[in-house]
């Protein structure tokens, strides 16, 4: 009896572990340099648009990504992205939704895209959480976005986008390095 009680202890114990691997003290401050040096980009792997009908009849014709859903769409081998690089913003993230102004006439891109510099960015490191908020507005023709970015420390990164012309957007990713080419 007693060799029972022990092993379900221990395979308690065990069940109760956390599944997250540790995140070492560099590989934090690697991101948080990153940041605050502002030579970083956001390599998005997932998109979540707001569930709309349209974005169920999109689903429902076998019109999404390979491993996708209505409420999550895989973006994984394809170019989407967030670059800072000092002042410089560029942006490229496909938009799956609802345009509830109607885009500009032969445009067969409803990417969110931008190239320049954001008319405001800020940047915050929030100790208790062990995150890094991150807020930016950018503008492109008429349409504004605000893009607010939560960064955690081992990198991984939720996005969310709102536009003035769009229903919002959330995208998930991974921080890294920006690569010279």
């Amino acid at each position: 009896m007693r060799t029972i009680v022990l092993v379900i202890s221990l395979l308690v114990l065990v069940g109760c572990k956390s599944s997250d691997p540790t995140i070492t003290e560099a590989e934090a401050q690697r991101t948080k340099m990153l940041i605050d040096n502002k030579n970083y980009e956001l390599d998005m792997s997932w998109a979540t648009p707001l569930a709309s009908n349209a974005m169920n009849q999109i689903s429902n014709a076998n019109l999404l990504p390979v491993d996708s859903r209505t409420g999550r769409i895989n973006l994984m081998g394809s170019s989407s992205y967030i670059r800072v690089k000092g002042d410089s913003l560029e942006v490229y993230l496909p938009y799956f939704g609802t345009h509830q102004l109607g885009h500009r006439p032969g445009d067969t891109n409803s990417a969110i895209q931008f190239v320049g510099e954001p008319d405001k960015y800020e940047a915050s490191y929030n100790e208790k959480k062990e995150l890094t908020q991150i807020y930016f507005r950018m503008k492109e023709r008429t349409e504004q976005y605000d893009v607010n970015i939560r960064v955690f420390k081992n990198g991984n990164a939720n996005v969310n986008v709102n536009s003035t012309h769009r229903n919002s957007i959330s995208y998930t990713g991974k921080l890294k390095e920006i690569e010279e080419k």
